[in-house]
Parts: structure tokens; sequence; C-alpha cells
């Protein structure tokens, strides 16, 4: 077969059909045997007599056989890799190599994505040991340039995909930082090698962490870098103001002397720039300093003996940096459907960051060029001075920043009637603001009426001013009803009236030009979600005008046509769903009356959809529905009970994890009728957990389904419990795969899901006292590792939790076989520490409190 031919039919041939074909015959060729498949991708890549366009698709090709986003898939991919012979692996090696000095740049990209993939496999297995010092090798100031931009490229893609703290790359930082450095050098004469190496450097600043702890060495990658900035070419400038943002992330406690003497000014420059890649550029360097601060003061406030040092950079830049940010923002692009991020966008991100990292210090400054601009004549400057306010509202003095929205709320609202869309926009997201963050400044019986009137506008105006509205709408209802739902009335409640029939009214449109329509369900949602009880009429409503619109989406599913129109419905029926769940909560045990017809249509839909993005939204409404009707869902189970099979044996998809957790609202609703489903899903989820194609994602999902089933079948669950242990058991002791935040997350989330099911297990089984003996110790273990993990410190749910749990098997064993286990000083101290926590809940604090007398009752045992 000639693999180059079905190549080129995969990306070149203009039939749509044949295309698909010919990517079927290249995974048929993959399947049938994959070691000659990747010989003959190799011969492709290394044939220069083919169409670049082929070559490049090989390269591509050989990079996706060995690496992927999914973990799980990328980790079978590299031991495949591994198993190969060594003969077939050097001859791809090699021939990536050779392909990376090609003369067509296209082709040598995706040789150098190629190189990195099998690099990123061997490296830290101390093979290939030659690969880092034959590519600086290429970097070489004599060498052709194209040659160095590949090699530089490469470099790049190896630091961006490698672990930074595995050693064996660790140890090539010194060949890897002077290939860097002499590419990104003012001597060099190639704009585009410069370039390269530039964004190479940004990619390989955690590996080069020793290098820049050296004082002469850092000073050198500096002073490259500072003089990049002061290229003639922008792309140049920008990538290098670029770079220093990166730095200034990554070593921030080094740049107190480059900021003295050159950053401030260079910085300045570069955001008065008329190019906008470069002054968006220097504005995230702001941005990133900012960020920076506001990480360092938060650890400060909550570990005060911290090591680091806070250097306030934004604050004695604040004088030359503010002024300029505030001209930025006049740069808005002049087309008001134009989203794409431009320099006013960036800076507004920063003056918001600005505000965060320097507090009252930024609030004169802003509020003389909000009074300038704010009624100027061009509408750039009143929209740039909404937007100011609007980005200063957080960080700053709650009781200042009360009387200034006091001040200026009046003339903000009458700018929702300006000609301008630009300022309308910016108005709705400035007062949304307001509410999400100083709801309090807004007086109830004076200002809330014109700021709802002025809403109620703004929902009516074009598609971007009525989403913005959405979301302030969204603010105000939820910081105005922090009491439960469900009250007999609430401070929004007469404005429902008004509300909720422009809000059907928008949702009803056929299109979602800018998210407006997606923008009205979630608001329509938040206001049945937070409905009062005088409000009854008007949610039940909603929920008929809910149930013909999810039925008239089953007719317009035959209309579909292109992948476009299946999108658009599928994105449709996913925003009716999420209002349908919350009017199904809201309503709650009053369903009932229709839950026939709403379950045959959820069914419909399933039968329908099946396998499709919004299979998840469903389930999610089913699982609302099984809550309201309780027991009595039990009718729908034997027509229902196929679908969620399908579901949790969907492993590769995220509907599995819906699934799974219906299983548990599910058991929860049933009751003792759970008994007869309860085995056949038992084995299901525990072959979840045996299943090596699961995600991994999942697991902790099933563990913490287990509590809850063995909450809802009681004594039923005795026949699992030595199988669950023995599983929570290994979750448990789980050490993370490696030294990344996802992993270390990963495994808190497990440890978070044992206890979860712990805490299941012993209050469904509360009567069954023998049964669990056998693993309090176990128990105890986990309460241990959970007391002493940092990441649970502040989490009020997960101590409490703990401390419940602590006091359940307290009572569980008033006989005084488990007396030792409370005994132990960690208890005390922990039951202490939540009790007295400033930050917890009263829920909490009191759970902590009843803990503690348990434990002395059987310290008295």
């Amino acid at each position: 077969m000639d693999i180059s031919q079905v190549l080129e039919n995969a990306i070149l041939n203009p039939n749509a059909q044949q295309r698909s074909e010919a990517e079927a015959q290249l995974q048929g060729m993959a399947k049938e045997n994959f070691v000659m498949y990747l010989g003959l991708l190799t011969q492709t890549l290394a044939n220069v007599a083919l169409k670049p366009e082929v070559r490049i698709l090989a390269g591509i090709t050989l990079k996706n056989e060995l690496t992927s986003k999914d973990s799980h898939k990328k980790s079978e991919q590299a031991q495949r890799w591994i198993s190969l012979d060594t003969a077939a692996k050097a001859e791809i090696k090699n021939v990536a190599l050779s392909s990376l000095l090609t003369d067509n740049d296209r082709v040598a990209n995706s040789a150098a994505q190629l190189v990195a993939a099998i690099a990123e496999i061997e490296l830290p297995r101390k093979e290939w040991t030659e690969l880092i010092g034959l590519i600086v090798e290429n970097t070489k100031p004599e060498k052709p340039e194209h040659v160095k931009r590949a090699s530089l490229l490469t470099i790049g893609y190896i630091c961006e995909s490698a672990d930074p703290n595995d050693p064996t790359i660790v140890a090539q930082s010194n060949g890897i930082l002077i290939a860097i450095v002499q590419g990104a050098q003012s001597s060099e004469t190639s704009k585009v090698v410069r370039l390269t190496a530039l964004n190479a450097l940004v990619d390989s600043l955690e590996f080069i962490k020793l290098n820049f702890e050296r004082e002469g060495e850092r000073h050198y990658i500096m002073q490259v870098v500072c003089e990049a900035t002061q290229a003639d070419d922008n792309e140049l400038k920008a990538a290098a103001f670029g770079a220093l943002a990166r730095i200034m992330a990554l070593y921030y406690s080094y740049m107190s002397v480059y900021m003295e003497k050159a950053l401030y000014g260079l910085t300045v420059a570069g955001m008065q720039s008329e190019d906008e890649r470069v002054a968006c550029m220097a504005v995230e360097f702001w941005s990133t300093v900012c960020e920076n601060e506001i990480d360092i003061t938060m650890e400060k406030n909550e570990y005060p003996d911290s090591p680091l040092k806070l250097y306030n950079f934004a604050m004695y830049a604040i004088e030359t940096i503010l002024p300029t940010l505030f001209q930025l923002l006049k740069k808005q692009n002049d087309d008001p459907d134009d989203d794409t991020w431009n320099v006013a966008m960036a800076a507004g991100a920063c003056l918001t960051l600005f505000a965060q990292d320097t507090g009252n210090y930024v609030v004169q400054p802003t509020l003389t060029f909000v009074e300038q601009n704010i009624g100027g004549s061009s509408w750039r400057d009143r929209e740039a001075a909404v937007m100011a306010f609007g980005s200063i509202l957080d960080g700053p003095d709650r009781e200042q920043l009360k009387v200034l929205i006091q001040q200026a709320l009046t003339p903000i609202l009458a700018l929702m009637s300006d000609e301008n869309l630009q300022v309308k926009d910016t108005v709705a997201w400035c007062v949304g603001r307001i509410a999400d963050l100083l709801i309090d400044a807004i007086s109830i019986d004076t200002d809330l009426p014109r700021v709802l009137s002025a809403v109620s506008q703004g929902l009516r105006d074009h598609g971007k001013v009525s989403t913005n509205s959405c979301w302030t709408l969204i603010n105000i209802v939820e910081q105005l009803n922090e009491t439960a739902p469900g009250q007999d009335t609430s401070i929004i409640s007469p404005y429902y009236s008004g509300l909720v029939p422009i809000l059907l009214e928008i949702s009803a449109r056929g299109d979602n030009e800018h998210s407006t329509r997606a923008a009205s369900y979630e608001a329509l949602s938040i206001m049945v979600q937070y409905s009062a009880n005088d409000v009854m009429d008007i949610i039940n409503n909603v929920g008929s005008v809910v149930l013909q619109r999810i039925d008239a989406t089953t007719q317009l599913q035959a209309q579909v046509q292109t992948n476009e129109d299946k999108a658009n419905l599928e994105e449709l029926q996913a925003n009716i769903l999420a209002l349908l769940t919350n009017v199904i909560r809201r309503i709650g045990p009053d369903v009932s009356g229709v839950a026939n017809s709403l379950m045959e249509l959820l069914l419909k839909l399933l039968q329908t959809q099946q396998n499709s993005v919004i299979e998840e939204d469903i389930f999610i409404a089913i699982s609302a529905l099984a809550g309201a009707v309780g027991q009595n869902f039990n009718n729908y189970m034997s027509a229902f009970l196929p679908f969620l099979t399908n579901a949790l044996n969907q492993v590769d998809s995220p509907v599995s994890n819906t699934a799974v957790g219906l299983v548990a609202d599910i058991s929860h609703s049933l009751g003792e009728s759970f008994q007869q489903y309860f085995e056949g899903l038992m084995n299901i989820l525990g072959g979840l957990l045996q299943n090596p194609n699961v995600r991994k994602e999942l697991k902790p999902t099933v563990l913490s389904a287990f509590g809850d089933i063995a909450t809802a079948v009681g004594a039923g669950f005795k026949p699992y419990l030595d199988v669950v242990f023995r599983i929570c058991h290994a979750a448990q002791n789980m050490e993370p795969e490696n030294s990344t935040p996802e992993a270390v997350d990963y495994v808190t989330t497990v440890l978070e899901s044992v206890l979860d099911c712990y805490v299941g297990i012993v209050g469904g089984l509360h009567e069954c006292a023998n049964e669990i003996y056998p693993y309090v110790a176990q128990i105890f273990e986990l309460l241990s590792a959970v007391q002493k993990d940092i990441a649970f410190i502040t989490s009020d749910s997960v101590n409490r939790s703990a401390v419940g749990l602590i006091g359940d098997l307290a009572q569980m064993f008033p006989d005084g076989r488990i007396k030792e286990a409370y005994a132990q000083s960690w208890v005390t101290e922990f039951i202490k520490r939540v009790r007295t926590h400033p930050d917890f809940s009263q829920s909490t604090i009191d759970t902590a409190k009843w803990a503690r007398e348990q434990q002395k009752i059987q310290l008295t045992l």
C-alpha cells in the first residue's frame, strides 16, 4: 500500500468522504501491524520527493502515536514505544533528527514535535542521552538559519512537555541555556532565530533554575532579554516582554535590582508602543507582577513566618503605570462585535490586578480619571471611565468603595441609555461587578428599583448588553438571597413579574449570538433557584414553558442537517434541561403530578440523544426528579436502568461520572426499594475500579458513591464491606505519581472520597458495630492523614465530616473496644483545632464540640 497516497488523500483530497475513508485506512493500518505502520510513516517523512504536506502529516501522525492529552492513553503509548524493537526506534529517531535539517520549515516543525514526543518518553529513562548535545550543536552561530531555528524550536518543545524536576534533563540545562542565549542575543542577525530562541527561553525557564540562581548567568540572561525589548522588530519586542513576564512569574525574588535599573522604564515604553502586540505584552508584565504580589500577600497572611519577601513593585510604580493604563483603556476596538483581545482589555485586566494588589492606592488616581472622562464627548472616554471604575471594585477598603459607588451610581446608570453600544455594554458589566462585590452599596429602597430598571432596559438591548445584564441580574439575585430558598417572600419577589417574562422572551430566540440565549436561561435558573413562595405561580408557569420547549426540541432533531445545526440544538437543549432541573428542585414533591409525562419526555430524549453531549444534562435532570418524587422513582427504574447501565460503562466519557453520582442519588431516593438494584449496580461500580481503561477521575466518584449506597441500604451493605475496605485501604495509601500539582490534587481528591465513603458506611451500618470493628484502625489511619494534610486544613466540609466520623464511631462502640484510638494526642488536637477555627461554620464547630464530648465518654470507659 502506498501510504503517501493515503496521507495525501487524508489531508488534501477535496472530497470529505474520501478524506474520511483515508483516515479510516490509516487507523486500520495502525491496528493491523503497528511496527510496519510506523516504518511506512518514517519513510514518508524522510522522502524529500514527496509533497511537504504529506511529509508533515507523516511526522504529526507519528507524533500522535506517541503522545496524547489523555494521561491514560499517553501512558499506554509510552509503554508501546518502549516495547518496540531497538532498531526500529533508532530508525525513527534518526529520520526525525535528519528531518530537522530540512529547509522546509513546516516539515522541520513536525519533526521537532516528533523528536520532543520521543524525548519525553526516553530522557527520563536515561535513554537517547546524546539528543540534547546533538541539538545544541546545531544551534551554533555558523549553522544555517533554518537548522538553528528548527533546533531551538525542538529545545522549546522538549522543555514544554518534560517534567522540570527530571534530573536527566536538568543536568543538560547548561547546554540548553547556551543554545538559547546564543540564539536570542542581539549579535544573532536572523530575526526568526532570535524569535524562536526567546520562545524556547520561556519554555525552558523552569529547567534553568540553578543557572538563574547564579548571579552572573542571571545577569546575562536578563541583559539578552532586555536588549530584545529594544529590537527594531515588533514581533521580537513582544516576545521579549512575554519572556520578562514569565521570568517575573517564576523568579520574582530576584527581580528587585532589575526593576530599579531597567524594567520600570522598559515596560512603560513598551506599554506606549504603537504596536498592539508589544503594548499588550508589556501590560502583561505588570499583570504578572501584581499576581505574584497578591499570592505572596495571601501566603504571608495565612503563614506569617513565610520566608517570601514582598517588594511592592506595583505600589512604587502606581504614579507611572496607572496613567499609562488609563490612556490604554481608550484604545478600544472600533467594531463592537470584535471581541479580539486588545490592549484596552489588557489594561482593564491589569488595573483590576493593581486594585487587588495595592488596595486603596488606586482609588484616588482612578476617581480623578473617571471624573474627567465619564461625561466626555467621545464614547471612548465614557467607556474607559466606566471600565476603570468597575475594575477597582475588588481590593480597596469596602467602606470607601461604598461611598464612591453612591456618588457614581447615578451617572453610570444614566449611561445605559448612551448612544454607543460599547458604553452600554461596559455599564452593564460595571453594575454587575457592583452587585457581585458590593451589593450592600445598593440601597434596597432607593437604588435597587432604578438598578433593576436599568437591567430590564439592558436585557432588551443588543445581545452583548443583554448578556451582561443577565449576569448583573444573576449577581443581584444571588447576593440579595443569602437565606435558603423557599421563604415566604424576598427582596426580589416584587420584580419577578416584570423580569421573568423578559427573560422568557429572550431565551426563545432562535440563535445564541453573543451567548445571550444561554445567559437568559442561566438568569432564569437562578431566579427559580432563589424564588420565594409568593412567586410560585410564576415559577410553575416557567415549568410549563420549559416542558413545552424541551418537547419542541425533540421535533427539531429531525431537521438537523449540519454539525452546526446539531451543536446549536444541543446547546439549546442543555440550557433548557439546566432550567428544568432547577424548576424540579424548587417545586419539589409537588412535581409528582407531572412526573410521569416528565420522565417519559426525558427517556425519549435519552433514546434519541444517547451518547450525545446532553446525555449528562438529562441525567442531572433525572437526578433532580428522583430527589423530588422519592420512592416513587421506582416506577421508572425498569425503563431507565438500561440507560443508566450504558452510561456507567462509557468509561471514556464524563457522563460516567454523572451516572455514578446518579446511582448514589437514586439510592437515597429509593431507600429500601434500592435493594433490588443494589447487587447489579455494585458489581458495575466494582468493575469500574478494576477496569484499567477507566479515566482516573472516575475512581474517587465511585468511592464516594459506595458511602452513599451504604447509607441507603444499611445492613444490606455488609457483604461488600471487606472488598470496599480493601479498595479504600489501597486508595488512602496512594502516593502522587509525580510532583505536579495535578497529581498531588488527585491524591487529595481520592483521600476526600475515601472519607466520604467511610462516613456513609458508618452512618448506614450504625447498628453493625461487630462488622465495622475490624476496620476501625484503618478508618483512624485515614482520619490521621486527613488532619495532617495541608490541603484540608481550611476545608469546612472535610473537617466537619472528619470530626463527625470520630463522634459517630465513638457512639457506635460504647463498650470501650476502641478506647485507645481516642487516647491518641492528635485526636484531641484535631477536634480542638476544628472547634476553634474562626472561619468554620457554626455547624462544623457544633459537630466538633459534640465529637469532643463523645471522645471524653470513650476515655472514661
